[in-house]
């Protein structure tokens, strides 16, 4: 039976219960979200009745509201077998939130304190962007519209509280750091940036600052590469450039939304081979969930890949630093979730009140 109360789940995983190889393949393209959304709410037979999905290189989480208690089975089985996977590959990775610790969740992770990088400030737009695709598949009612606001207002509220977002650490920041400790310096490397995204924007600036030597950028479109290589004095490819700028590149950073890889083990054998024998490895680093490297590659003599699960060592004195902040952002988080349960409340009495008329 329909209960009087709203039920809030959030149900997921994310990069401390489950690895890359694991949230590749349950992470949701843009475009396969509305389609998602809409299996979620379908009027016949419904999971939850409002629902978002928050898919980034981090986490897969649905967030729900209902007016009946969503079933976590069945939230597993459909996360599952959404991407042909069984509920049992899963079952012990997934996590579930109920009731306010759903927005205790939602805000902690919009304060970036659920990061692999804490304090990173790009989940913000993530969260924005999830609400967006809920809005426009008409899955988002007022409760879980108010619940991704107020989820951004309080991540706003602690990076301003807090100095928990401030230096540079985030994922992008953590890739160039890797590649410096390996290398000593960038000052004679020639690197590969694949995607011009936000992910790829931030890492250019950082190579930028760190002195690479030279930068190459591939993009989806020339246009779009040639504006971020063009902002930081580099050069734009187009993709039969690519086995030539593998060749002479130093550093590979990928960074992109592709859903399958874009450097394939033949490829890389061949840009190693023309390396010429006694080259330094080729170093390639790979901040896409899918992975836009070819798993297969991975072995191959000559090549170092890491991806995004490898970064945290990169950027330990600038998170022992944010960890200080953790109970202050606490505190802001903790008030800013009875703000909203307080609304919720409140918007329960109404509903109750007005059934009882």
């Amino acid at each position: 039976m329909p209960s009087s109360r709203l039920a809030f789940v959030a149900f997921g995983l994310d990069h401390t219960t489950a690895g890359i190889q694991v949230r590749e393949r349950l992470a949701f393209a843009d475009a396969e979200i509305p389609a998602a959304l809409h299996r979620l709410t379908d009027p016949a037979d419904p999971l939850v009745d409002q629902a978002a999905i928050l898919s980034t290189c981090n986490r897969v989480e649905l967030y729900g509201v209902s007016r009946s208690r969503p079933d976590e089975r069945h939230l597993a089985s459909f996360l599952a077998r959404s991407h042909g996977l069984d509920a049992s590959q899963v079952a012990s990775m997934v996590y579930v939130h109920r009731a306010d610790q759903v927005a205790h969740h939602l805000f902690a992770t919009a304060a970036g304190m659920n990061s692999l990088v804490p304090g990173e400030a790009q989940i913000v737009g993530q969260i924005r962007k999830a609400l967006e695709h809920a809005l426009g598949a008409g899955t988002a009612g007022a409760e879980l519209r108010r619940l991704f606001d107020s989820a951004v207002a309080a991540g706003r509220r602690v990076r301003a509280g807090t100095a928990i977002g401030r230096g540079a650490a985030s994922v992008p920041y953590a890739s160039v750091e890797l590649a410096r400790r390996r290398l000593g310096t960038l000052n004679q490397s020639t690197v590969l940036l694949v995607g011009t995204g936000d992910m790829a924007r931030l890492a250019a600036k950082q190579l930028a600052k760190r002195g690479a030597k030279q930068l190459v950028v591939l993009g989806r479109t020339l246009s779009s590469a040639e504006r971020l290589a063009g902002a930081h004095g580099g050069r734009a490819i187009t993709p039969d450039g690519l086995d030539e700028a593998l060749a002479q590149s130093r550093v590979v950073i990928t960074a992109t939304t592709a859903q399958r890889p874009i450097l394939n083990r033949d490829q890389l054998r061949r840009a190693i081979a023309s390396r010429g024998t006694g080259s330094v490895p080729l170093l390639v680093i790979d901040l896409s969930v899918p992975r836009d490297v070819d798993p297969a590659a991975t072995g191959l003599p000559g090549l170092e890949v890491h991806t995004v699960d490898d970064l945290r060592p990169a950027v330990e004195h600038a998170l022992m630093q944010r960890r200080d902040e953790l109970p202050k952002a606490a505190a802001i988080l903790e008030s800013e979730v009875a703000r909203f349960t307080a609304w919720v409340s409140r918007r329960e009495a109404a509903w109750v009140e007005c059934r009882a008329s």
